[in-house]
C-alpha cells in the first residue's frame, strides 16, 4: 500500500485533468514472447477512460466516460456506481465496455445497442490502466507501478474488473484468447508510461483475425516435439481457464 499512499494528496478535493485521450498500440502482424512485456487479453469492446469523481470521500463521486475520439458523456447506468468500486476520491482509469455472452466473449451487437440506450444486458468496464489518483498524474509512472496501484485501488464486481496481465507468454496468451473467442491481446512494455492520445510501438496489438491471415500465407512444414506441444498446451490451458471467467483476479507479473 505504500505506492497507493504517498500518491495521495491532503485535504483539499482534487482536480480532475483535463483534455485526455487514450493511449493507443501499434498492430503488429503475429504474437511474440518477451519478458520486457506484459499481455492482455483484448475483448474489442469500446474503447473508454472513466473519469471518476472528484468527491469529498472515498467511493463517491460521479463518473464521466471519454471515448478514443475524445467525445465525453455521463456513463450508463450500470457503470454510474464505477465510484462505489474505487478507493479514492477521484482517479482516472483506462479500459474498455464490454457486453459478454455466457462463455465471456464480446457480444458486440449487444453493446452497440446498449450504446444507443436501448435496455439489454448489463455493461461491463474492463479496466486496465490507471492514469491519475487523488489529483495526481500517473502517467509518467511506468507501467508496472500503475497496474500495481490500479490493483491496490480497485475493489473488483460484476461491473467491473481489472484486466489480468501475463508476464512474458505472449504466445500462450494469443493462442488462449483465440480459443475464446476473443479480439486479440496486447503488449506494453513494463517501463513504458502513458502517452494520451499517441499510437507508441510501445504498445502493441495482435488481432486474431489478422495473425489468422497471416499464418495461412505462411504454411510451414516445421514439426515441434512433443515435449515442447505439451508445454504449451499447459499453458494455453491456464491461461484459457483464467479469462473464461469474471470478474477476472488474476496477475502474473
Amino acid at each position: 500500500m505504500t505506492d497507493q499512499l504517498t500518491l495521495r494528496l491532503d485535504p483539499a478535493l482534487p482536480k480532475l485533468p483535463a483534455g485526455l485521450r487514450p493511449m493507443l498500440a501499434r498492430p503488429l502482424p503475429a504474437p511474440f514472447d518477451s519478458a520486457e512485456h506484459l499481455f492482455e487479453p483484448v475483448w474489442g469492446g469500446a474503447r473508454a477512460l472513466a473519469l471518476i469523481g472528484p468527491s469529498e470521500q472515498p467511493g463517491a463521486g460521479d463518473v464521466v466516460l471519454v471515448a478514443e475520439d475524445g467525445t465525453t458523456g455521463p456513463a450508463p447506468i450500470e457503470l454510474a456506481g464505477l465510484a462505489a468500486r474505487v478507493d479514492a476520491r477521484s482517479a482516472v482509469l483506462d479500459g474498455e465496455i464490454v457486453v459478454v455472452d455466457p462463455e465471456g466473449r464480446l457480444d458486440g451487437d449487444e453493446l452497440a445497442r446498449r450504446l444507443r440506450g436501448e435496455p439489454g444486458r448489463p455493461l461491463s468496464y474492463l479496466a486496465f490502466d490507471i492514469l491519475n489518483l487523488d489529483g495526481r498524474s500517473l502517467l509518467n509512472l511506468a507501467l508496472d507501478r500503475r497496474r500495481r496501484l490500479l490493483r491496490q485501488v480497485l475493489r473488483p464486481g460484476d461491473e467491473v474488473v481489472a484486466v489480468p496481465a501475463i508476464a512474458s507468454e505472449g504466445r500462450a496468451l494469443f493462442e488462449a484468447v483465440t480459443a475464446q473467442g476473443l479480439r486479440g491481446i496486447r503488449a506494453r512494455q513494463r517501463s513504458s508510461p502513458y502517452l494520451p492520445g499517441i499510437r507508441s510501438r510501445m504498445w502493441r496489438s495482435v488481432d486474431v483475425g489478422e495473425a489468422a491471415s497471416k499464418a495461412a500465407s505462411k504454411a510451414t512444414d516445421a514439426t515441434t516435439g512433443d515435449a515442447e506441444v505439451d508445454a504449451t498446451l499447459d499453458r494455453k490451458e491456464r491461461v484459457l481457464a483464467l479469462i473464461r471467467r469474471l470478474p477476472l483476479d488474476f496477475e502474473d507479473e
